[in-house]
């Protein structure tokens, strides 16, 4: 490894997660995760005599197949059930499946699966069951949004060798963000029983299909879902710091989105695990110290267009920028958070690496020159989440600033599962909306990804369909290499597109707070709440 190279790896292991997200990013070396480290018991559950973590939801999980993911209940669910190549630790990525791997360019990676690890029908898993699994991920045929976050927009070809239990991953474009998308939930691998069966996966009947801590007990829709532990799992990655107490033997999910009574249940100790959004709601947690918060900020929050033919925002900057001009970030930040949340310069936070940090690249907001454009639009299609309070009144506010801007908003608002489920299509009617980007992978590639590059349609991320190639070149280039100024100064110019074509309006950083209560754990790695480090205390 060259000087250049470990000087680069030394720094990036001298910041954390949540500042830098070039700690994901690949070194040419050898890099080492956990061995099968016991960090904490099997599915013991006599800490506690029920045995069970009672968790919160805001909806229905969008589909039980990891690789069609979508909308952060969804998420949540797959990290227990599935496990992944390599995880996020607190100080940079370990061995999930994988017990060690090696990087030798930015297209060149070979995974050393671990011994013993079996999916919840006891079927080993192998190095060759890792393989499929990555394989059906990146099928265009499978249509996963995901396939790019794991692999960049170039064609990968992936071997197993059962013999020596490695995975080999060759890549057709460069893409230096790898490590960090292969330990997302949504890259989670499949057991066979699951890819022989992908109605069942889907709806989550095939019992078999878990490579994870957990498994689906029991289902029911617009209700709860129930987790059982499986006994056998052992894969448990070796952390810098290792968890204290024990997995419970089940975890239970209700679904609600009323964060007011969610918090009642809380407080009666009724509920262990939840997110909360509603600022007003988070105030009654304080001073209690039977209950643990974790503030993170879980996504950003941006205005996305339809940039499809025959949508309102198509070919029409000039349009996305009286937008840009009609809305607020204060006075969205006001009505989303209470004015509590961070103001965005760009797509990410300002703690990671190479996001823009000059706002006067941003449009300011000028209400008549707003009104100048759009009083004269009518027949927007705005679509809405109601995930929880936060987004509701967000997208109020949106609304209210186009309609006083004189623009005609037809506003429909939807559950989190059918929001995301509908703008992942690229014929969906729709011309506008906000999103809250969840950056699972922490790097600024899985945001940039969403904003230009392949539309969700053509098997890319990018929700907008809107044709940047400046942007994407810049974003390209900045894959490609591993110097840190390169990479920043590429990723920069792609950002700067954005702004420069009006094809974003960033808003604020959506900060949650994480509550458990005092007989439960979870740990805060970077800028999330990881659920499979969920564990019981006493």
């Amino acid at each position: 490894m060259s000087n250049k190279l470990e000087k680069r790896r030394n720094a990036l292991r001298a910041v954390s997660v949540a500042a830098a997200t070039a700690l994901t990013t690949v070194a040419l070396s050898a890099c080492t995760g956990g061995g099968a480290a016991p960090t904490a018991p099997g599915g013991a559950s006599d800490g506690k005599p029920s045995g069970t973590i009672n968790a919160r939801i805001y909806s229905d999980p969008s589909t039980f197949n990891p690789a069609l993911a979508a909308g952060v209940q969804t998420f949540q669910l797959d990290r227990l059930l599935y496990d992944t190549v390599l995880r996020r630790d607190t100080d940079g990525i370990v061995g999930g499946l994988a017990k060690s791997w090696t990087a030798s360019s930015a297209s060149d990676y070979t995974f050393t699966i671990r011994d013993g690890s079996t999916c919840s029908d006891g079927t080993p898993i192998t190095a060759t069951v890792v393989a499929n699994s990555l394989k059906y991920l990146a099928d265009p045929n499978t249509g996963s949004t995901w396939k790019a976050l794991a692999f960049g927009d170039g064609t990968p070809t992936i071997t197993a060798n059962d013999a020596d239990s490695t995975v080999h991953v060759g890549l057709s474009a460069p893409f230096a963000d790898l490590e960090a998308g292969l330990t997302v939930a949504q890259t989670g691998i499949i057991c066979p029983a699951g890819l022989a069966d992908l109605a069942g996966l889907k709806a989550g009947s095939v019992a078999g299909a878990y490579s994870g801590p957990y498994s689906l007990a029991e289902s029911k829709p617009g209700l709860s879902y129930s987790l059982k532990f499986n006994a056998q799992y052992k894969a448990w990655p070796d952390f810098s710091s290792p968890l204290d107490g024990r997995p419970a033997e089940t975890i239970a999910y209700t679904i609600s989105n009323d964060e007011s009574t969610t918090a009642n249940q809380v407080l009666a100790g009724q509920v262990d695990f939840a997110d909360f959004a509603d600022w007003n709601t988070i105030a009654r947690f304080t001073g209690n110290d039977t209950i643990h918060q974790n503030r993170i900020t879980a996504y950003t929050t941006y205005v996305v267009f339809n940039e499809r033919p025959g949508h309102a925002f198509a070919d029409k900057p000039e349009l996305r920028k009286a937008v840009a001009q009609a809305v607020s970030q204060k006075g969205f930040n006001a009505v989303f958070s209470n004015g509590n949340a961070e103001v965005l310069t760009s797509i990410v936070p300002a703690s990671y690496e190479c996001v823009n940090k000059d706002q006067s690249l941003l449009i300011a907001p000028d209400a008549a020159a707003a009104k100048n454009a759009l009083s004269s639009v009518d027949g927007i299609k705005m679509l809405g989440n109601t995930a929880n309070v936060s987004f509701s009144n967000g997208a109020d506010y949106i609304y209210s600033a186009l309609t006083t801007a004189g623009a005609g908003v037809d506003l429909q608002k939807v559950d989190n599962a059918t929001f995301w489920s509908t703008i992942a299509k690229g014929d969906s009617d729709w011309d506008l909306v906000f999103i809250g980007d969840q950056n699972a992978g922490q790097t600024i590639s899985a945001s940039l990804s969403r904003t230009m590059g392949p539309a969700v349609e053509d098997n890319g991320r990018n929700f907008s369909a809107s044709d940047n190639p400046a942007g994407v070149e810049a974003m390209k280039a900045g894959l490609a290499t591993t110097d840190p100024k390169e990479r920043c100064d590429h990723f920069e110019a792609a950002q700067k597109t954005l702004f420069d074509r009006y094809d974003v309006v960033p808003l604020v950083g959506g900060s949650t707070v994480t509550i458990t209560r005092a007989n439960v754990s979870a740990r805060k790695i970077g800028e999330n709440v990881d659920p499979a480090t969920l564990r019981l205390m006493g």
